[in-house]
């Protein structure tokens, strides 16, 4: 029998040790999904603006004669939103399977903010698969099309491009604000419900604790 409670208590020991691994993990993504995000808008705020205020001439597209400052902040702000998007996708799977390994591993959902966590989570997620899979495919397009016309000297094709992805700038800029507010719920949740990891356990070891003090009362 102390061999069976040893053996049990172990087990639990294991599932806390993963639990609070998971935990801590689970955190560092959102604080890196949500500072990736804010850095790419801080990043599109400074590089539009100074490209302005530059009035540069792109070698590369010598015979396009329409907005260059516009072409040029547009290149680099791509490369930066995609790299931005990879680092999202990553810190969203993390966030997934660190959650769920913490559900296995004893954090019950038993609480009403312990169900709003999953529920708001799923919602970013859906959100950032909606900006990665539809919006930011259409929009690489736009911008493509954009440069390849640009390249061409082809500046009536490329201003039609262009003309498109302005009319989608606000929208990304909305999705990206709608995304930094959701992950930033999420860690609100996260270390709201961080105290409590394994109630359900918890509230076991209650109950085993009142049927001993009634054994020992009847004895």
């Amino acid at each position: 029998m102390p061999f069976v409670a040893l053996l049990h208590y172990d087990q639990g020991m294991k599932r806390v040790f993963f639990c609070r691994i998971a935990q801590i993990v689970h955190l560092a993504a959102l604080a890196v999904w949500l500072g990736s995000v804010a850095m790419s808008g801080v990043v599109a705020a400074i590089v539009f603006p100074l490209m302005r205020t530059l009035e540069p001439t792109l070698a590369a597209y010598p015979e396009y004669e329409g907005d260059h400052a516009l072409l040029a902040a547009g290149r680099i702000a791509s490369k930066v939103f995609f790299t931005v998007d990879m680092i999202q996708f990553i810190c969203g799977s993390l966030a997934l399977a660190t959650l769920l390994i913490m559900i296995m591993s004893g954090y019950s959902l038993n609480t009403m903010a312990r169900v709003l966590r999953m529920i708001v989570l799923f919602a970013t997620l859906a959100l950032l698969s909606y900006h990665i899979f539809f919006f930011m495919d259409g929009l690489q397009k736009t911008l493509q099309g954009y440069w390849h016309f640009a390249a061409e000297g082809n500046t009536m094709q490329a201003d039609q491009f262009k003309e498109l992805f302005l009319e989608s700038h606000s929208a990304a800029s909305r999705i990206l604000g709608a995304m930094a507010l959701l992950v930033l719920i999420n860690i609100g949740l996260a270390g709201w419900t961080l105290t409590a990891t394994n109630t359900g356990s918890a509230s076991a070891k209650r109950k085993n604790n009142v049927n001993k003090n009634k054994k020992a009362k009847q004895s």
